[in-house]
């Protein structure tokens, strides 16, 4: 019996190890791989809206969908580097999941790299169909920094391009110390006692940010020992 497009896409979808982000191209080969023909621009068009309709897929862009059939826990920032090339989850969206950040928002917010001689991504707001990113640049030279080390700035928990929370913070306050850049420097009530201090030096000092870091966190060590916060954390831990 042979597949019709929708059902060969379907079953590619569903196959284990599928992908959390699809484009139209992947769909396009899916159907032509399973039904030996290929399929036309319309048909993949309508076969994916009829699979956004029933849940299946779920339209980030006119071209990029995440693949709610491999799994409920697919997330928004994995379609990041689809519509930024190279992006990174990284800063405030990054710090709230782990916990350092209280506040839990819907932006997801990223870095992408700034390649001399290469146009400049497109960087601020962008809002999909699936919700809302944040773009800032960075030079590509300080993306790179502690590479040689991947557990120290990849999440390699997770199967798309996504900071650890050490980085993510390094990230910010190499963002709010440069001249070049209008997001402020990291607010002084994230939580450090989770992360790892050795991974925060050893990314501070491959960054270049040894100085602007040991002020932050002078800044950050005078308000833990406030009245009140030490009050706080006393409270929260049932003192």
């Amino acid at each position: 019996m042979t597949l019709s497009a929708k059902q060969a896409i379907e079953k590619s979808l569903l196959t284990l190890g599928a992908p959390h982000v699809v484009t139209t191209q992947d769909l396009n080969a899916y159907a032509e791989f399973e039904t030996g023909a290929r399929p036309s621009p319309a048909t993949i068009t309508r076969m994916a809206n009829a699979l956004a309709k029933t849940g299946a897929l779920q339209r980030v862009s006119r071209t990029v969908y995440l693949n709610k059939l491999a799994g409920p826990t697919i997330q928004l920032a994995e379609a990041a580097q689809y519509i930024r090339r190279g992006a990174v989850a990284s800063l405030a969206w990054v710090l709230e999941r782990s916990g350092a950040l209280n506040n839990y928002g819907d932006v997801v917010t990223c870095v992408v790299p700034l390649v001399v001689g290469v146009a400049p991504p497109r960087v601020g707001e962008h809002q999909t169909l699936a919700g809302q990113f944040r773009f800032y640049g960075m030079p590509i030279r300080i993306m790179n920094c502690g590479a040689a080390q991947v557990e120290d700035v990849q999440d390699v928990r997770y199967a798309y391009p996504r900071a650890t929370p050490e980085r993510a913070l390094m990230d910010w306050v190499y963002l709010g110390s440069s001249p070049h850049s209008r997001l402020p420097l990291p607010p002084l009530d994230i939580q450090l006692h989770g992360m790892s201090q050795p991974r925060l030096k050893r990314l501070s000092k491959a960054m270049g940010l040894e100085s602007e870091w040991a002020r932050w966190r002078s800044q950050w060590q005078k308000r833990e020992a406030t009245e009140d916060v030490r009050e706080n954390v006393s409270s929260g831990l049932g003192f």
